[in-house]
């Protein structure tokens, strides 16, 4: 099973607070574990806060864009999942059209309006152990599904009831106890 550049959607009965109707765009998937991103927990921080606590000057473009809660591993970390084919430092390619980078080359990038192509910017990840993920999915922790990349930068509420929609599921027809035959 590889999970990468596909949807964690949090089952009802997740047993992680933290994940609550979390959707999670996985990053990398192998026998050593797993990475990433919760594109679904808006931070109280905007890209404006983050650039005036690096010290960069915006050139006076408000991007004012908002910025997601990426998950409770390495949460001071910038992660700016994105479109496009530019390269930077630190980019891992997900698709042919979708990368996330950890570099300051793209945030600067941002600042002077040089990146081409829609992002987003979350702080922190969500990692997994050799084999915890697939014991949660296993567990009826998780769904997960195909990326809709214009799901991810578009839409801005409620992106769990969107990613079940991927999957032909309504909120409703899903239950948080888990039952045996």
């Amino acid at each position: 099973m590889n999970l990468t550049n596909q949807l964690l959607i949090a089952q009802p009965g997740m047993p992680d607070e933290r994940f609550s109707q979390a959707v999670i765009l996985i990053c990398e998937h192998n026998e050593h574990g797993a990475m990433g991103i919760n594109v679904n927990a808006l931070s109280e921080l905007d890209f404006d806060e983050i650039l005036a606590g690096l010290d960069i000057d915006n050139k006076g473009l408000s991007k004012n864009q908002m910025i997601y809660e990426g998950g409770p591993v390495n949460a001071e970390c910038g992660f700016i999942l994105h479109r496009g084919e530019q390269s930077f430092d630190s980019s891992l390619q997900l698709s042919p059209s979708l990368a996330l980078t950890t570099s300051k080359d793209i945030i600067l990038a941002i600042a002077n309006d040089n990146l081409k192509g829609e992002w987003l910017m979350a702080l922190g990840c969500a990692t997994w152990d050799a084999g915890q993920l697939e014991q949660e999915i296993a567990d009826n922790d998780w769904l997960w599904g195909p990326v809709d990349e214009s799901m991810l930068f578009h839409q801005t509420r409620d992106k769990w009831s969107k990613a079940l929609a991927l999957l032909g599921i309504k909120p409703h027809q899903l239950t948080d106890t888990l039952g045996h035959a």
